[in-house]
């Protein structure tokens, strides 16, 4: 999982102001955390063809979630998900309340860590999502199904997760 070891950008803002580490220990990661960002998108660069592929893809699930449930809906459940410490692709989904990075950008398909929704309900005060993420290989692919519900200040949060397999 090529971001596991880095914590996402929020995380290290966070971190920062709160004084666990210093500025210069935050550029640094936060730099580390672009890098492994450069080095995906120029695999994509040396093999276009399968980037293509990918973002079709990624572009097709993204469509299908927009027109079941409309995209502020499905950006909110993604930027729950990015707050989960033990969450693979929370490296990915830190910025899905920036509405200028298109929905696609944060479902991945076939690159590792996978992140995939396989089914979803969502409804005004609660959600339901199947997930799978991590590995590639079916076998070591991690499937779950995550519970949203709406608190008393109108923000969703996770209140069930549980591992299907």
């Amino acid at each position: 999982m090529k971001l596991s070891p880095y914590p996402n950008p929020r995380d290290l803002i966070l971190r920062w102001q709160s004084g666990e580490i210093e500025r210069e220990e935050m550029q640094l990661m936060m730099a580390a955390h672009h890098q492994v960002l450069l080095e995906e998108a120029d695999e994509y660069h040396q093999n276009p063809i399968a980037g293509y592929l990918e973002g079709l893809m990624n572009k097709r699930m993204a469509k299908r979630l927009v027109s079941d449930h409309g995209e502020a809906a499905v950006r909110e459940l993604f930027l729950v998900m990015s707050w989960m410490p033990d969450f693979s692709p929370s490296a990915y989904l830190w910025n899905a309340d920036h509405w200028d990075v298109e929905l696609h950008a944060f479902i991945r398909t076939k690159s590792e860590p996978v992140f995939r929704v396989r089914e979803s309900l969502v409804k005004s005060t609660r959600a339901v999502l199947l997930v799978e993420h991590g590995s590639a290989k079916r076998k070591e692919m991690v499937r779950e199904r995550m519970t949203f519900k709406r608190n008393w200040k109108g923000e969703m949060e996770m209140v069930a997760r549980e591992k299907l397999r």
